[in-house]
């Protein structure tokens, strides 16, 4: 079976053999529309179990480069008028909610994992074992699915608009690549028929994944779970995210003691760390959210209690008196991890407790993970006398303990802005001009791409 770290290194090795021609090409289509040509037919192509195991294994495009608009958009951090002068225009018009602003690279990237996600579905049943077995052809398949569905969740919350019940027939929804054949036409499904992609994606990923990797870089049935706990969170289904959450935690519970943790360090936090259930990071092309720009919220920074130990293990202060945030659980301050863990876990089953009527429960898994991270010693008082008052703490913990977590806050704006106990103007500052992004406002949800307008009859998003 493929279950050794030599194992998992040789595959790797064998993507210079065929996959790396195959990546090369399809990111070279991409650059303008990759769904507008089809890769080199003569290229060598996948054959056998190990071949899809190994193309899987490529981290440089299954374990990075997801999509990191939302979080440019997003509310924890700033960055100053050189700055903001300094980077590429697509990135300056996604931080001001520009609305005409482009966001192709994190069509193009998302897309592009589908793609090689496909190529494995289309090909992994009829594979040659070569010495493995069925049961890692069923591995490889559940993590094509989960990659998929995963990819597909993180496009929806930046160019489909915010998950409605009431409204699941809105057309604006994605285009659902199920097949590598890039002529099919581009055609936008229904919000209601994208979420049930997802949904049916993690959840045959679910039945087919090991219930834990070797190493997190490989899906797994905890990541599926955890997964499918965060998207229903998002669709408002408070009962389906906390059994997932529940089936997620008992394969994968274990927190980290942040009095444990090295403060001294540049972070503090190193790669693959026991929380990690799925490894990942943003594709940060734009470079604005590098901790060299983006400043954090000092708003966000004053709401960590003085014995909160997140206050020093997720921020410093620059020369200049501004927060540079240095808690990324990709084990470097450079890049923003975006996967699973289990503090997140935590935090969607604490607070779907709360939503369900059993406030005091969910007040219970709250203060077990918080436990983790206040200093030894001090009184972790949460005063909370109400489901009121738990729901309000729980977001906040959710805000303070994700922040700069790729894909999470930007998607919490979306879906509580609903809910006008808790929805959010964003305002933003740059050369004497004030940007507002008001609850609801349009540009929540992203333009679809002018290079994909000009190649497919789809129909733009509302502006």
């Amino acid at each position: 079976m493929i279950n050794t770290m030599m194992d998992i290194m040789t595959d790797i090795m064998k993507l210079s053999n065929w996959a790396a021609p195959l990546f090369f090409c399809v990111s070279l289509c991409g650059c303008e529309d990759y769904l507008a040509e089809k890769p080199n037919s003569s290229l060598a192509v996948p054959s056998s179990v190990g071949d899809f195991q190994a193309l899987i294994d490529y981290q440089a495009r299954m374990n990075q480069y997801y999509p990191d608009g939302g979080d440019i958009a997003a509310d924890f951090y700033y960055v100053n008028n050189t700055d903001w002068g300094s980077r590429q225009e697509y990135a300056r018009d996604i931080y001001v909610w520009s609305p005409g602003a482009e966001n192709d690279r994190d069509w193009t990237v998302g897309y592009e994992k589908i793609f090689y996600a496909n190529v494995v579905l289309d090909g992994i049943d009829n594979a040659s074992l070569n010495g493995l077995s069925e049961s890692d052809r069923q591995h490889v398949k559940g993590a094509a699915l989960f990659i998929r569905g995963w990819t597909l969740y993180h496009l929806a919350q930046l160019f489909a608009p915010p998950y409605d019940p009431a409204d699941r027939s809105n057309e604006y929804g994605l285009p659902l690549r199920l097949t590598p054949d890039i002529n099919e036409p581009t055609l936008r499904a229904a919000v209601g028929d994208t979420y049930r992609q997802i949904e049916t994606d993690l959840k045959d990923a679910a039945y087919l994944l090991p219930p834990q990797a070797v190493l997190a870089t490989r899906p797994s049935k905890a990541a599926a779970y955890a997964a499918l706990s965060r998207l229903y969170l998002v669709m408002g289904s408070y009962t389906e995210a906390q059994a997932y959450a529940d089936s997620c935690l008992a394969i994968q519970p274990e927190l980290m003691d942040y009095n444990d943790l090295d403060t001294n360090q540049a972070n503090s936090f190193r790669e693959l760390n026991p929380e990690v259930i799925f490894h990942a990071t943003v594709h940060g092309l734009s470079g604005i959210l590098d901790p060299t720009f983006a400043r954090a919220d000092t708003t966000l920074y004053q709401s960590y209690h003085k014995d909160d130990l997140r206050r020093s293990l997720f921020f410093d202060f620059r020369n200049d008196g501004s927060l540079r945030f240095r808690g990324s659980y990709y084990g470097s301050m450079y890049y923003i991890f975006c996967g699973l863990a289990t503090d997140e876990v935590y935090l969607t089953k604490a607070e779907c407790l709360i939503r369900e009527g059993a406030w005091r429960d969910g007040v219970n898994v709250l203060e077990e993970l918080l436990l983790t991270r206040w200093r030894k010693g001090a009184h972790l008082s949460l005063s909370i006398n109400s489901a009121e008052d738990a729901l309000r703490t729980v977001l906040d913990e959710r805000r303070k303990e994700l922040a700069f977590r790729g894909g999470v806050r930007w998607a919490d704006l979306r879906r509580l802005n609903g809910d006008e106990r808790f929805a959010t103007t964003l305002t933003r500052r740059i050369n004497d001009n004030v940007y507002t992004l008001r609850p609801g406002d349009a540009a929540y949800t992203f333009l679809i791409p002018s290079s994909v307008m000009t190649q497919s009859d789809i129909r733009q998003n509302p502006r």
